[in-house]
Parts: C-alpha cells; structure tokens; sequence
C-alpha cells in the first residue's frame, strides 16, 4: 500500500519537529511526509531543512489557510503523486502508539469501500446534529467499529480513492472547525465507510483515562478559546443546511440562541464576549459568509 501523510502547521516549529520524529518511529512509517505550512513567515522550512535525511517535501501555502485549507492541499498534492492513503495529521497530535499506521491500514485492506479509518471515531445524530461518543462497551472486542467521523487530531487516513475519482475534499471556505465532519459526511454520501479498529480505539481511551467518562455539556470555555465559539457555530450550521439535515439546523439554531443567554451564568464578561461570538456565527450562516474570522 503507498501511504504518505501531510502535516498542518503554523507558527509551532519546535512542536512539528517532535511529531515528525514520531510518525518515523511507526512500525508501519509513511513514505513519505508532507509538510503544509500556513504560516507566512515558513517557519516550519528550517525544521524540513535539518530533516532533509527523511523524504520530506515542504509547501508554503503563503498566508493562512485554517486548518480546512491546509487539508485540501495536502490532500491535492499526495492523491496526484499517486498514494493509495494519506494520513491527514495536525502538527501536535502524532499517534500514541508506534503501532497505530500498521494496524489501521492492516484494516483498511480488509474492509468494502473503506474511504477513511482512524484510531477514534464518533458517531453524528443527523436529527439534532450532536457528536455521540461510542459506548465503551463496543470497545471491549477486537472488531472493527462503522463511525461516521474521524477528526484529524484522531490518526485519520484517507483512502485517495475518494479525491481522485470522486474529486471530494474539504471545503476551504470552513477554515477552521468541522472540516472533518463535512468531508466525512461528503465522502459517505457516496457510500464510502469510516472505520475504527476497537482494540486500538480502547488502547487510546485508556490512555487518556475515559473509559467510563461521562460528557458533560454546558461547561465554562477558557476566555482564550471562546472564538472557537464563532467557528464551530457557524461552520455546523453550514454543513447541516447543505446536507437537508434541517431538524437539525433548527436544534442547533435553538441550542446556539439559548448559549449566547447561559454565557453570562460565567459573567458579565464572559457573557458579551461569548455573545458576540455566537452572534456573529449565526448571522454570517444566514449571510453566508465562510472564511477566517479577523479577531
């Protein structure tokens, strides 16, 4: 199997080069790496320069294109150089285990239209348009679990498949904040399939000490994230409305108004900044306005 993978960076050199070492030390390691840099000033190119001893090739995309861009690129660039699958990586999140490669593309091959596999999925209620977590009890046998979203920071590995005859890749105008869930959807639509291995899913729930964890919503965001808010708002609003899911584009509408209110239980400052946030996300999704927020 030709697998590569493209790494996203921006401004975290240091960082990029501790996972790069990491993804080598795979038993099953990438032929080749893909460094896409979004950062203007290419920060991450000294860091491809001192690791010029591993087949790495590094693209300045020449100002900042999110994440969402970022992946396109990515994507584009190895599916045309002829990889069968393309790990999809953020610069701070390598796999957990050396193993990780080896056992999900050993999966990929024995699954029916595989068009994505990951270390950790979750499922997507089309209905309200919440993330449901896998019950730990699915995890207890070494089966392979059918998910229907493998976010990046979750060692996710796209079948090239999907780009080259299908043409689906994220969608740019995103930026930052469930691309993965739109080009996950996009690529199932199409009757694709998105797997997790169970026994590596555990091993990685383990690790983080989650089995038996509890989600609870509603919980204060650090006053330093809350433009995430904008993001995330915004951008499941956007992929609800173009795939029909239109109970759930109301729930969501509902659930972001009813936010913007809870905001101020964490105070008067919290309140208004987490206000303006989901404001502005509702009223560009009616506008339509996609791209990067200037904050």
């Amino acid at each position: 199997m030709k697998f590569s993978l493209f790494i996203m960076t921006y401004c975290r050199p240091e960082i990029l080069k501790i996972t790069i070492n990491k993804l080598v030390e795979q038993t099953c390691p990438p032929s080749k790496i893909l460094i896409i840099d979004n950062d203007p000033q290419k920060s991450a190119l000294p860091i491809a320069n001192e690791l010029s001893h591993i087949n790495i090739e590094y693209y300045s995309i020449g100002w900042n294109s999110g994440p969402a861009g970022a992946a396109k690129i990515g994507l584009e660039i190895l599916s045309k150089q002829g990889y069968e699958w393309i790990g999809w990586i953020d610069d701070d999140n390598p796999p957990l285990f050396n193993d990780s490669f080896e056992v999900l593309l050993k999966i990929a091959k024995t699954v029916h239209n595989c068009g994505c596999v990951g270390a950790v999925g979750q499922r997507f209620n089309k209905s309200n348009g919440l993330m449901l977590r896998v019950p730990d009890v699915e995890l207890e046998s070494n089966t392979i679990l059918d998910v229907d979203n493998i976010a990046g920071g979750m060692c996710k590995i796209v079948n090239a498949e999907v780009i080259n005859k299908f043409h689906v890749l994220p969608d740019e105008k995103l930026f930052y904040g469930f691309e993965e869930l739109d080009f996950d959807i996009r690529i199932k639509n199409i009757g694709y399939t998105l797997i997790a291995d169970a026994g590596l899913y555990k091993r990685n729930r383990l690790y983080h000490n989650r089995m038996g964890f509890k989600i609870i919503r509603g919980q204060k965001k650090a006053n330093d994230r809350l433009w995430r808010e904008y993001y995330s708002t915004r951008n499941i609003l956007f992929i609800l409305a173009r795939n029909k899911y239109y109970s759930a584009v109301f729930f969501t509408f509902l659930k972001s108004v009813v936010k913007i209110f809870y905001g101020f239980k964490f105070g008067l400052q919290y309140g208004l900044k987490n206000s303006k946030f989901i404001t502005n996300a509702i009223i560009h999704f009616i506008i339509n306005k996609k791209g990067s927020l200037k904050i």
